[in-house]
């Protein structure tokens, strides 16, 4: 058994080392730019306005906790296919550590009809709006059957309202 727990030590040090000695790439100007054409084309929101500004923001955030969802959901797989016992040392360390670069573009083809067309966002009805927020919390790539899908949704509908208060 010591072996065993030994083994499981070194091969994480070994991916330990190897994650440090790879560069890390960031799809991060890539999201953005995803995000910024969610705003504009699903909700209609312009650059340079504050509701714009509320929707990056939000979707931002969201698309940030998808990946960190994906990764360790890709980090478990990768752990488990190196025969580590889960709810070990061993285990958690080496979940830790590839999640850190398992994070995956997301992928956006735009096949769905955006909700109330081309009409701004302030010129539709609540419930097309809610559609329209809907849609780019599936244009994220967040599965509607989740729970991170309807948060996405509620935080993208609050900071829009936010966004509609007038400054104090």
């Amino acid at each position: 058994m010591p072996s065993a727990v030994l083994k499981a030590c070194a091969a994480t040090l070994v991916g330990l080392t190897s994650l440090a000695a790879a560069p890390v790439v960031s799809a991060q100007p890539s999201a953005q730019g995803e995000v910024a054409g969610i705003c504009r084309g699903v909700l209609g929101l312009e650059p340079g306005e504050k509701h714009y500004a509320a929707c990056t923001d939000s979707l931002g955030r969201s698309l940030q906790d998808l990946e960190q969802g994906r990764g360790m959901a890709a980090a478990r797989r990768e752990c488990l296919a190196r025969r580590l016992a889960p709810d070990t040392s061993a285990f958690a360390e080496c979940e830790l550590a590839a999640s850190q670069e398992a994070a995956r573009p997301v992928r956006d083809d735009g096949a769905t009809v955006i909700p109330g067309g081309t009409r701004s966002y302030f010129m539709i009805s609540r419930e097309t709006a809610y559609r329209r927020d809907q849609l780019a919390c599936a244009r994220l790539g967040l599965d509607p059957d989740q729970g991170a899908f309807g948060s996405c949704v509620a935080d993208l509908k609050t900071a829009l309202a936010r966004a509609s208060e007038p400054a104090m």
